[in-house]
């Protein structure tokens, strides 16, 4: 990819005596702002990325890339020739609202963590139900948790949860398996489990056993399966890769597990409740997604930076901007417009304000973003005491 240092970029700046007397910290803060502007008007197309994320039946929040800017599409990994997903862009809303049959996608966001929304409508995605939690006897309590009781009241699916009570420590869930078998494919599954939350712990672990000297663990999760931050008086969903997860004793290849266990570390005193948990299989989709990160630092191979500014406010004129050469044209005359905002020549403004216009319109010519716009669907009913339509309903999509 085409790269451009910082330090190029000011040169080119400075062609014009005016803007070469502006002190270089300010013109870099200018650069960074012009780079803001741009990113809330279009995605370049040298900023998509692709990744791949494991999509399961059942969940419908993901976590997204680190440097996730805006998704791109979805498609599947294989088969050029293979049945699309076909994913609609939607807004939160509706995404959560579920108004069609398609395949639905949006980028959701909950107390600050933007995540990815995506309800796949494959009913060949494995899931297996490993506990109801809807039997008291199934479950026994340890280290500072007691009283595993049924409640018909709090609980987030089915007809029941299980409560139990927490002193301030460690406190370890255990439930036997009502069924279970050996499974040749575990390492290729997820193991979730919902629990309500009183308080916040420091961390959860999960674990599937065999018996007590042999099972597969995962500790120090500290966020839930979506990448958002666990939630206080709120369910919230735990999952760990089987693949990836810490293997104790002997595991073998076809495993039978006989019961679960979790552990929330840290917990404070209060009464919690844990729900259904699963074994559910994956199926990969390429994830493509316009990357947040426009600058290359001198120690990097690629776009490891937002702005030239840091995040401790540091900049180097060995960093470089990415992308081709209208895209730098446009940040350059854009930061240039804006420093000139302060300097009482018109000439000169109107020059760069000139270029400034011929360098988006050559970018829009050659590069049209290619950001999915947020697809909705509208309705009128015939009985809507606000509107009167012939037939059953408009519909817009």
């Amino acid at each position: 990819m085409t790269t451009t240092s910082l330090a190029r970029i000011l040169n080119d700046m400075d062609f014009y005596q005016d803007i070469s007397r502006v002190e270089t910290v300010f013109k870099v803060r200018a650069l960074d702002d012009a780079l803001r502007r741009f990113r809330r008007t279009v995605q370049a197309p040298w900023s998509l990325q692709q990744g791949t994320l494991r999509v399961f039946d059942g969940v419908v929040l993901y976590p997204t890339a680190s440097d996730h800017d805006e998704i791109g599409f979805f498609d599947r990994t294989t088969g050029e020739y293979a049945r699309k997903p076909d994913f609609r862009f939607t807004s939160m809303k509706e995404f959560f609202e579920d108004k069609t049959s398609r395949n639905d996608l949006s980028e959701i966001w909950d107390g600050g963590t933007k995540m990815l929304g995506i309800r796949y409508k494959n009913n060949n995605l494995g899931s297996q139900t490993l506990n109801v939690a809807e039997t008291a006897s199934e479950w026994t309590a340890s280290g500072t948790a007691s009283s595993p009781t049924l409640d018909q009241v709090t609980f987030k699916e089915g007809n029941g949860s299980i409560k139990f009570t927490v002193t301030a420590g460690t406190a370890t869930m255990k439930n036997t398996l009502p069924s279970t078998s050996s499974d040749s494919n575990h390492k290729k599954k997820y193991q979730f489990k919902w629990i309500y939350l009183d308080a916040v712990p420091t961390s959860v672990s999960l674990r599937h056993h065999i018996d007590a000297s042999n099972y597969i663990e995962t500790t120090g999760i500290t966020t839930q399966f979506s990448g958002q931050a666990m939630k206080a008086d709120a369910w919230n969903l735990f999952a760990h890769d089987q693949n990836t997860a810490t293997e104790t004793g002997t595991i073998g290849s076809s495993p039978t597990f006989t019961y679960e266990e979790f552990d929330l570390v840290g917990a404070s005193a209060g009464t919690y409740f844990v729900d259904t948990s699963y074994l559910r299989e994956w199926t990969l989709l390429d994830y493509w997604y316009y990357s947040k990160f426009y600058v290359e630092t001198i120690s990097s191979t690629g776009a490891d930076q937002e702005y030239f500014m840091n995040s401790s406010e540091v900049y180097s004129t060995d960093s470089d901007l990415i992308g081709e050469s209208e895209f730098v044209d446009v940040i350059k005359y854009e930061a240039m417009v804006s420093v000139m905002g302060n300097i009482q020549n018109k000439f000169i403004k109107d020059e760069i304000e000139r270029k400034r216009n011929d360098a988006w319109q050559s970018l829009f010519d050659q590069y049209p973003s290619l950001a999915p716009s947020i697809t909705t669907s509208y309705y009128d009913f015939s009985d809507s005491p606000q509107e009167q339509y012939h037939g059953y309903a408009n519909y817009w999509n």
